[in-house]
């Protein structure tokens, strides 16, 4: 205790004195043995660190990890022959343990040693010639010799062979990816027909498939479809995988493809019922197909779904686009009961704040808290000309129109052209409407003509039953 606090505030010397009074009262602890030497080699300290790990095999008997550290403790000192001596004793003490000897011949051809590691891969040869490990070895040792013929030919044959661990041929053709990709478009080709053979051979390798999903998304990203039908195979091989379902789902929405978001995002629902993303998603692609109901019963189970460690913002979208269905299906109350919740959670949900202030002034009921919500939309995003025309049609409701009129001339600049002001999808016939009126009750009589009759062209749900008799009487009506 006493030298880990030393160490703990780096006082190593302290420490030191500790750990080597306590290894002489307790010399069988090799715990303490072991501490001692990570605090030799900390302080380098590597003959003292030599000896300690010589007093632990005597304590435990002959270990590999303590021979590959003695070994790169020697090479440290720079006293070689020692260093492999350590590897000849670990190989003597388990003569049937061919990664030691596999050992030996590593650190010989690491040392430029290549014609004695070639005889130590020989002799592993003639044991064990199917050694997987072997077969690393000598794809090294031909890539250091420049046999390009057999090192391809062994690379080939390790990443291939059903007898490969799955874990070294994905770093094979991790290597090989690397390697080939540094080329031209025919170190690319290679690669693929690389991909492609594998693929064959293992298609339910989900380390094989993630390694392809990587490749795609580094070196060939114009490729989507690709990925995608990659991605797709992650999903069927491993459902829980929630980095390809988000993916996915995104890939989805963003390309409008709702049918195929709706079925993984069902999916989605059953394997990861905690995720509200993809409730949130189901419920947007069942709207997309016209599917009301079923939308709002998505929604509405994300949000039980909710817990405390919920994102807030994610909450707050689920409650807002319940409110929003709930009113287009006439289920006022309720819908206001929703976007109430959903302020709750984020009081600066924008959409939110603008549906709920549009539709009170479609009551023309809480005109203050409408505007109050209305202002803090557009606060939030002052360019967006859907929430300057509802806080403009509040200060309309409530008589203010001259302020309305400064903030529908940014929404429908009296000077554009007709066809901008149609052919702007934040501008439909609704709002067209709104800015005649307002023109109307700010003198502005051909000014208000004009939106109404663009109004008309334009059309769209909401627009008002008296707007055929504004157009034909050339004056504003009430309804």
């Amino acid at each position: 205790s006493l030298a880990g606090f030393y160490l703990d505030r780096n006082r190593q010397v302290e420490a030191l004195t500790e750990l080597e009074d306590l290894a002489r009262l307790s010399p069988r602890r090799s715990d303490v043995l072991g501490h001692l030497t990570r605090l030799y080699v900390a302080l380098n300290r590597p003959a003292d660190a030599i000896r300690t790990l010589d007093r632990i095999e005597v304590l435990e008997g002959k270990m590999a990890n303590v021979s590959y550290q003695k070994f790169s403790l020697y090479m440290q000192l720079k006293q070689e022959k020692k260093a492999f001596g350590e590897l000849e004793a670990l190989c003597r003490e388990y003569p049937h343990e061919m990664s030691y000897r596999l050992a030996i011949g590593n650190q010989l051809l690491q040392a430029g040693r290549i014609s004695e590691a070639q005889k130590v891969y020989d002799q592993v040869r003639k044991i064990d010639p199917d050694n997987a490990s072997l077969k690393l070895s000598m794809l090294e040792l031909y890539r250091r010799t420049g046999k390009d013929s057999l090192f391809t030919a062994m690379q080939d044959s390790l990443m291939y062979s059903d007898k490969t661990d799955p874990e070294m041929r994905v770093a094979l053709v991790r290597d090989f990816v690397t390697e080939h990709m540094q080329e031209d478009s025919v170190g690319q080709q290679r690669v693929e027909h690389t991909f492609a053979r594998l693929d064959s051979l293992y298609p339910k390798d989900l380390s094989l498939l993630q390694l392809r999903a990587a490749y795609l998304a580094t070196y060939d990203k114009s490729n989507d479809s690709a990925f995608v039908a990659v991605m797709d195979r992650v999903i069927d091989l491993e459902p829980e995988n929630t980095q390809a379902l988000f993916y996915l789902i995104q890939y989805y929405g963003q390309h409008k493809d709702f049918v195929r978001l709706e079925s993984l995002c069902r999916r989605g629902v059953l394997t990861h019922p905690e995720e509200l993303i993809c409730h949130y998603y189901l419920g947007v692609a069942c709207y997309q197909q016209d599917k009301k109901a079923e939308a709002l019963q998505a929604f509405s189970e994300g949000i039980v779904q909710k817990t405390p460690e919920s994102r807030p913002g994610m909450v707050a979208d689920l409650y807002s686009i319940v409110g929003d269905l709930l009113h287009e299906m006439g289920r006022k109350e309720e819908s206001y009961a929703a976007y109430d919740s959903c302020l709750v959670y984020q009081d600066d949900n924008a959409s939110c704040l603008n549906n709920y202030a549009y539709f009170l002034s479609l009551d023309e009921s809480q005109l203050d808290r409408a505007e109050e919500m209305s202002y803090r939309a557009i606060r939030l995003e002052p360019q967006n000309r859907t929430f300057l025309d509802t806080y403009a049609w509040i200060l309309f409701m409530k008589g203010r129109y001259g302020e309305a009129q400064a903030y529908m001339d940014r929404v429908c600049p009296p000077d554009s052209a007709d066809s901008v002001l149609l052919a702007d999808p934040q501008v439909g016939g609704v709002v067209l409407e709104h800015a005649g009126d307002i023109a109307w009750m700010n003198d502005l009589p051909e000014q208000a003509l004009r939106f109404w009759k663009l109004a008309e062209q334009a059309g769209g749900d909401g627009l008002s039953a008296l707007l055929p008799k504004k157009i034909k009487l050339k004056k504003y009506l009430k309804e």
